[in-house]
């Protein structure tokens, strides 16, 4: 792809149809410009009643030609619609085919492997988990199910056990408070559906796994208010035992579980089956969430399409929120230049002792140090922290982020100190090399202070207990040199070293040669 271009992403589910529109540059996955969700219930019908209902059929085609226009309007030049689990089973499909037809969407109807493969490529982003890990994608119709490791998918499947289906197609009413014998029946026929699947998984094994779809993040977000608020994760144990007391509740009393969805609280009950049935079969103790799925799979999956191959998730992500904010791409990028090669000739040096993955982090705090100024100049180093912290950018963690955000928020004003009240989630050592990172961030700022790139180039020695750093520069960088004389003493208490500025060539403001 030579320029950006606009794409619209449509997935029409069995329980929602779901919206993404993105921007896609040539050197990223792209940028996100919106996203929205409506709950049609395609499977409630098809799974309660055998076929989709006109009703429903024309709420879909309202819904897609709503999203197609807002795709449009935000400069789409392609939309992509995908059909999953209730137009692949539904005899009547044909009316939905038509229905979406009528709102200018070509739907494809793609099959439950398809479905898996390109679940997997969202979840685990185009270059695959590091090591063998099952994705269990628990939607309304239907779980998909994908172990890969790297770009080598092990095993794809589609298991017709999704939470709408088994809400409205077992015959158990869910609306009132469920039986434990109704509970173990839906457990089993998660487990008659799901045994030779767990065979095959255990066969191959697995190091890891990831749920997907709403119902899991939903689920996940219950059992982390238990706990200690954190979403990431679900354990076996926990769900087992929020199931338990969702099954002594009908759906109005439901509503009152902290965190969970209203719209999910008829079919939550068989949706949590599904899950709590599969951790068990797959032998799960902890499954890690995604909040990523079928959107982001079609996404990558067309960059693959037009010839994409290389794909840095993290230099992706950084790129894509720089770009969203606007930022200064010319000045970005002299600061990271000097900022590495300060970071570098430094550790050469014995100066510190600071690793490349934090070296990794500096060069991308380079990058979005002040994409603030999109929200104003003003504090700007304290809005690209709230950015930062807030972008939930895919391929870092969160205590990356952390790091990263505040860097970039002490790249500006006055550098704190030990006792900053922002580094007190950091552990001790943590702490000491983002300062280190930090500052020189910060005089790497100052070298480009005014963006006109004036420093050629820096060279640093050491002389006794004093790092010398010769400036080249073919004008007055007099300012340059005084704000970094100001660093002096921070750059003491963070490396325990001197600090000396000199322009070889310049004396006082005036050419010396």
């Amino acid at each position: 792809m030579a320029e950006s271009r606009v794409v619209g992403f449509i997935d029409i589910g069995s329980n929602s149809v779901h919206l993404l529109v993105v921007e896609l540059f040539p050197d990223s996955l792209g940028s996100v410009i919106f996203q929205d969700r409506e709950s049609v219930r395609l499977g409630q019908s098809l799974f309660s009643q055998g076929r989709i209902d006109g009703e429903t059929i024309e709420k879909t085609r309202i819904v897609v030609g709503r999203f197609a226009q807002i795709s449009k309007d935000l400069g789409a030049e392609e939309i992509r619609a995908f059909g999953t689990c209730a137009a692949r089973e539904a005899y009547n499909r044909n009316e939905l085919i038509e229905a979406v037809s009528e709102a200018g969407v070509d739907m494809r109807v793609i099959s439950g492997r398809e479905e898996a493969r390109l679940v997997g490529l969202g979840v685990f982003g185009p270059y695959g988990p590091k090591e063998r890990c099952v994705n269990i994608d628990l939607g309304g119709g239907s779980t998909e199910i994908n172990l890969s490791k790297g770009n080598e998918v092990l095993f794809l499947d589609s298991l017709k056990a999704g939470a709408v289906r088994f809400s409205y197609g077992l015959g158990i009413d869910q609306s009132q408070a469920v039986s434990q014998k109704d509970y173990r029946k839906i457990m089993k026929a998660v487990r008659k559906l799901a045994s030779d699947t767990a065979k095959r998984l255990g066969k191959i094994g697995f190091d890891g796994a990831i749920g997907s779809s709403g119902t899991m993040v939903n689920l996940a977000e219950m059992c982390a208010e238990r706990r200690d608020g954190d979403p990431s994760y679900m354990e076996l144990g926990e769900l087992s035992q929020l199931m338990r007391e969702l099954c002594e509740l009908d759906v109005e009393h439901r509503y009152d579980i902290p965190k969970l969805n209203p719209g999910r609280a008829d079919i939550i009950i068989g949706g949590g089956a599904i899950a709590e049935a599969l951790m068990t079969l797959f032998d799960i103790e902890r499954i890690h969430i995604s909040d990523r799925g079928l959107r982001e799979g079609m996404q990558i999956d067309y960059l693959l399409e037009q010839g994409r191959k290389d794909f840095n998730i993290r230099k992706s992500s950084v790129i894509t929120l720089a770009r969203r904010c606007g930022f200064n791409e010319v000045h970005a990028e002299k600061v990271r230049h000097h900022a590495l090669a300060l970071f570098d000739r430094l550790r050469e040096l014995g100066i510190h002792k600071i690793g490349d993955d934090r070296r990794e982090l500096l060069g991308y705090a380079a990058t979005l140090h002040d994409i603030g100024e999109f929200i104003s100049y003003d504090r700007h180093h304290a809005h690209s922290y709230t950015i930062i912290i807030n972008s939930s950018m895919p391929g870092f963690t969160g205590m990356e982020l952390e790091e990263l955000a505040l860097m970039a928020r002490f790249h500006h004003k006055k550098f704190p100190g030990l006792d900053n009240k922002y580094l007190g989630c950091l552990p001790h050592p943590v702490v000491m090399d983002v300062l280190g990172c930090a500052l020189m961030l910060r005089m790497a700022d100052v070298m480009d202070r005014h963006r006109s790139a004036p420093v050629d180039r820096v060279r640093l020695k050491m002389l006794g207990n004093t790092v010398v750093m010769d400036l080249e520069s073919e004008e007055d960088i007099s300012m340059e040199v005084w704000k970094l004389e100001e660093l002096s003493e921070n750059f003491r208490d963070v490396f325990g070293h001197d600090l000396t500025i000199r322009v070889p060539g310049w004396e006082n403001g005036i050419r010396s040669d």
